[in-house]
């Protein structure tokens, strides 16, 4: 099994850290091999909890309704989304954990 030198995850996670562009930082951190979009925007929510969230399918279907994964074109529509939504002064993580749970009392999906 090929194992990614902790010194390139490293570089190339600063890097994504420099920017203030969210599409730009998703497209850097999915550069590491094994990490997709939705595993990327996990990396930008718990580097800045305040300003990020993690976007997956789950939020793909709250948000927007629609059932399919997230694409890189769709983090900055949902951030935009969770800061309309957003009822003043929480962190966008906790918005979205907010809009999660109501997604899962709604589709009755219990806890794994």
């Amino acid at each position: 099994m090929y194992e990614v030198p902790a010194e390139f995850v490293q570089r190339i996670s600063e890097a994504a850290f420099l920017v203030d562009d969210p599409k730009l930082q998703l497209n850097t951190l999915t550069s590491i091999p094994g990490i997709g979009p939705a595993t990327a925007t996990v990396v930008l929510a718990f580097h800045d909890p305040m300003n990020y969230a993690v976007g997956d399918r789950y939020m793909i279907a709250a948000l927007f309704d629609d059932d399919r994964a997230l694409r890189l074109s769709d983090y900055p529509q949902l951030l935009t989304e969770l800061r309309k939504r957003n009822p003043g002064g929480l962190d966008l993580r906790t918005v979205e954990k907010a809009y999660y749970q109501q997604y899962r009392e709604r589709h009755d999906i219990g806890r794994w």
